[in-house]
């Protein structure tokens, strides 16, 4: 174990030992004791566990980022998966509907991108970036502060970055 896992493992017990000895001040239950380690550990587990480099975590850690693993997109707390086929930059469509807020079936936004939209390897519905964005800009929605936003951040987060690269690799090819 490094000693950041002692000097956790030590703050717990300290904090657990000052819990006891107030609640034994004030003559409180016991119970309120085990309901005070507990949020303790609700606090510091997780925190031990995303710090920690020890081997046997590893196939817990593969296991819970899985899905998240290689996704570096982010709008709003809402994870996008964006993959790029060279050509296109695709987003996924269940977190584009979390991401602006909405709630429509698969085909309504299929067919709201009508010739830009495929279905990747898992089945799930992907859009082309670019399309989203000029379709986010003739929505009705369109002046809402959430979607001028999303807007934006495809643009300069999505988009741009990847023209960009074609543009330099076009230069040094």
């Amino acid at each position: 174990m490094q000693k950041g896992h002692w000097i956790a493992i030590a703050f717990v017990l300290l904090v657990a030992m000052a819990l006891n000895g107030l609640l034994q001040l004030l003559r409180m239950p016991p119970w309120l004791l085990a309901l005070a380690v507990a949020a303790a550990l609700v606090v510091v587990l997780p925190w031990w566990l995303g710090r920690s480099d020890t081997e046997w975590l590893s196939p817990l850690r593969r296991a819970l980022w899985r899905e998240r693993e290689g996704v570096h997109h982010a709008f709003a707390g809402v994870w996008l998966r964006i993959e790029d086929d060279g050509r296109h930059q695709w987003v996924d469509g269940a977190g584009l509907m979390r991401a602006t807020g909405r709630s429509e079936p698969e085909d309504v936004l299929a067919a709201r991108h009508s010739g830009r939209w495929r279905r990747d390897d898992r089945g799930a519905l992907m859009l082309r970036v670019d399309a989203v964005v000029e379709q986010l800009d003739r929505s009705r929605g369109r002046d809402d502060p959430r979607i001028l936003r999303l807007k934006h951040y495809l643009e300069r987060q999505v988009l741009y970055p990847a023209a960009e690269r074609r543009r330099r690799e076009a230069d040094t090819g």
